[in-house]
Parts: C-alpha cells; structure tokens; sequence
C-alpha cells in the first residue's frame, strides 16, 4: 500500500479513508499519525476488524489507482490466501454423490446464494460439483460455517417440497449435521437454517432495472428510476437519482445508464441483464430493441447484448398479491418443467370467467400466453394479463402483433422448455437469431416480436420518491400506478 502512488501525501490518504468511509462508515474516524507507514496499518488493522473490511479495500484502491502493480499485488493477496482444507477426500466424494442426483437445481445461482460476498469465480459454473469444488477452496464464513456447509443449505431449501428427492434431502441434511458436529457449528448451523426457513435464497444476476411511472402532476411525463446490481449474488440493489422524462427521451436516458452500469461492471464476473418496471399501458412497448451507441451508423440493440425482460410495476406496488406470487414463482423455480396456461381471448367460446378461475385455483400454472397483446378492449389481452398478475403468475408471454401467428404456440412451447431461471437466456438468443436472420425474414421472425414478462418477486425495488427514502412511506407524487 505505501507503494501505491499518491498515498505518501497527507491529502492522498485522506481521499482513501474518505472512499473507505463511502463504503464502511466504522472508518471514518481511522487514527492518523502523519506517516504513510503507520497510516496503512491503521487502514489495514480497520478493515481486518470488519467482516468485509479486505474486500472493499481492495476495490477501493482499485477505484484510487486502477490497475496499477501495488493494487493488483494487494488483490492477489487478499483474493487467493491459502486456506486449509477442512473437508476429507472421502467427504467431498460423498456430497459429490448426493448432489449429483439433483442436477436440475440452478447450480449458479446455488452457488451466488450460498457466496454472499465472497469473490466469484472467474470462470462460469454449470453444475453443482463445481459450484462445490470453487467454495470448498473458500475461508470460513464470519460465523465460522463452511461456504459449503451454506450450499448444501440453499439446495435442501430448494428441495424442501419435492418428495421426490426426500432421500437425497435426507443425506444432505445428515451431511450438513456431521460437519457441523465435528466442528462444533451446531447453533451456527440451526440459524442459518431460520434464516433461509422460507425457501431458498434466490440470488440476483447482476443487473439493471429501470422503471417508468407516469408522473402525478403531468401525465404525459414519466419519473424514470433506475437500480443496479454491481454483482451476482445477494440482491441489493443501488439506486441512482430519479429523472422526469417524455417516453420520447427513454432511449436516449437508457443508454446513459447501460453505459454507466457498464463502467461499475467492467472486470466483474456476470451475465448481466436488463429488467424493465412498466405500468400496464407501457407493457407492449417494445422496450429490448432500443438502440445502444443511437449516433453511430453501427447502433445495435439492447437484446442483443443482454437479455431483457419486462416487470409489473402494478403488481410491485399490490403487497395483497405478493403471497400468491412468491407461491408461483418458487413452484416455477424448483419444478422441472414450466406449466402454461393459454389464453383464450378472441377465440369462439372464450368463457373469462372459466379461465380466470382455472388460473387462480391451480397453482401448478405458472405462466400464461397471451392470445392477443395486453391491450384494452375486445381486441386486447389486458383484462387476461390483469387476472394472471392478480394470481401471481410470474411469467407470461405474448406476441406484440395484433394476432399472433401461427407458429406462436410452437415458439412459446420452445421459450418455456428447461430451467425457469435461465429462460432470459433464451429468449435472448430467440431475439439473436430474429437480428441475425436474412433481411427478407427479419421483420417476420417471433423474436423480432416476442415479449416476455419475467417477474421475479425476491427482487422487490424501492418505488418511493428519492433515493434512500423509506419504500413504505409517501409515494412522492406516483398518483395514478400501483393501485389495483
């Protein structure tokens, strides 16, 4: 540290304690001696006493001196110390054993959840032996639980209704138990088990969210919002300042913020992905294919570099649907296949009411296609949506062309089959094969006009009037969304 330039003057270290403080406020009030020397030990002694002390420390020098030789050698240090193995061959060989019969888990996301602010692997992890082999290499938690020991939690919450896969459960917990028998974890243990007692940790990809809501005082203006999620893993979210936009400035507001979210991105594993909070009426605006660099002859649009998905900033603000919700998407997430339910809109004989109820009271239907776009009146889907939101459907599906054509059901079929939590990825790549199609299909492909409402309850955003204000409190002027 006392070789990174700029911090042998007072006033260089005095910007690096002060970048600390932004992210550990307990530095603020640091000793100081007047010498570099004794300084960075007090810098290093503070961040030694807090759980993640190390870690924001290094990217705090990372943000003072980007990429320098001194800060990618304190990286180094701090990301790969040496750490003992704790677990035996033949442990390891066992929990091999047992996870590997539950390969249909989210393996990714099991090893987010179960990371908290460890840093990630560099290289992508699709199975649970490998998100196993990555944390056994991991110090202790700050409780002193293996890494591993929290996997094997996150996976037995995930597997809590699945009678199916009770024997494996069975050995997992049995597993969990010995280890923390042996290492005296016991009540370590029972409380994380109370933590996560409401279903598996869902942990968040790194991402942007931007919501739109029609402005109380002028309604043909929208406050624009914005959330970013620096890194995959547990979701908190960092807001950004709210701006009064027309729809007509959405594009080039949206490209600011990628770019800026990019910048905070760079260097960090992640998929990242964007998510869009629309009210209703906004919903069948075709928000993926907004233009990135838009004053260039080379723009692209936004889906072909993320996926994009669109959220219901109706049902976000309607607490009294959250249950339902929650219900849907965790049967969503830890079942093996996607159950749809088709809309009927349009069609002779449609009975609204049938659907509606069939809906509501099978819990098992996790998703809807919409026969027509969510717009109002006989030619719209919206009253359809409206049902499916209030039912807590996490997922719907719908063509933005007047009718939808014929090969509609086939594609839906297609977009809905594998892992619930890796359909972003599909239909990014749906979207994909629509812009890279010859010019005389392009505008014909389903991926050009597929939307994808994909609607993750874990993931709520603070919709209240300023950055930090308290989510329960005044709306700040958000008057006329929200309300169902």
């Amino acid at each position: 540290m006392c070789a990174v330039t700029g911090l042998d003057a007072p006033e260089g270290r005095d910007l690096l304690i002060s970048m600390l403080a932004s992210r550990l406020p307990e530095l603020g009030n640091i000793r100081r001696h007047g010498r570099t020397r004794l300084e960075m030990l007090e810098i290093v002694r503070a961040c030694l006493q807090e759980p993640h002390g190390l870690p924001e420390l290094v990217a705090t020098l990372h943000d003072y001196a980007p990429n320098s030789t001194p800060v990618l050698r304190i990286r180094d240090l701090v990301v790969t110390t040496p750490v003992l193995a704790v677990l035996s061959e033949a442990e390891l060989r066992a929990l091999h054993s047992l996870l590997a019969r539950v390969g249909h888990l989210d393996a990714r996301g099991m090893l987010y959840a179960a990371a908290g602010d460890l840093p990630l692997p560099d290289r992508g992890v699709s199975t649970l032996r490998e998100a196993v082999d990555f944390l056994a290499g991991a110090n202790a938690r700050a409780d002193g639980l293996l890494p591993v020991m929290a996997l094997v939690e996150h996976v037995l919450a995930a597997l809590r209704e699945a009678d199916a896969h009770r024997p494996v459960a069975d050995g997992l917990r049995e597993w969990n138990d010995s280890r923390a028998a042996v290492l005296g974890l016991g009540a370590q243990l029972e409380s994380l088990r109370a933590e996560i007692t409401g279903g598996p940790a869902v942990p968040a990809p790194a991402c942007l969210v931007i919501q739109l809501s029609r402005h109380g005082m002028s309604p043909d203006r929208y406050v624009l919002s914005h959330w970013h999620q620096i890194r995959p893993g547990p979701w908190r979210p960092e807001r950004g300042e709210d701006q009064i936009v027309a729809l007509g400035d959405v594009e080039a507001t949206v490209e600011r913020l990628v770019i800026r979210a990019e910048q905070e991105w760079a260097g960090r594993p992640g998929r990242p992905v964007l998510e869009f909070v629309l009210p209703l009426h906004l919903l069948n605006h075709p928000m993926e294919w907004l233009p990135m660099a838009s004053q260039s002859s080379s723009a692209t649009a936004l889906c072909l570099s993320y996926p994009v998905v669109l959220r219901s900033l109706e049902r976000m603000r309607a607490r009294e649907f959250h249950r339902r919700w929650h219900n849907r998407w965790q049967r969503m997430t830890q079942d093996a296949g996607i159950v749809c339910h088709w809309d009927t809109t349009g069609r002779r004989g449609h009975d609204p009411v049938q659907w509606t109820s069939r809906l509501t009271a099978d819990e098992r239907l996790v998703s809807v296609a919409l026969n027509a776009p969510p717009l109002p009146g006989p030619g719209g889907s919206q009253a359809s949506l409206e049902a499916a939101l209030r039912a807590g459907v996490p997922l719907a599906v719908w063509d933005r062309r007047p009718e939808p054509p014929g090969e509609f059901r086939r594609r839906v079929k297609k977009l809905i089959k594998g892992k619930a939590i890796e359909l972003p990825q599909r239909l990014q790549q749906l979207r994909n094969e629509a812009a890279t199609a010859a010019a005389s299909q392009r505008d014909a492909h389903a991926g050009r006009h597929l939307a994808v409402l994909f609607d993750d309850p874990n993931r709520i955003v603070d919709w209240s009037a300023a950055p930090g204000a308290d989510p329960e409190g005044a709306r700040g002027g958000h008057d006329d969304e929200g309300d169902s």
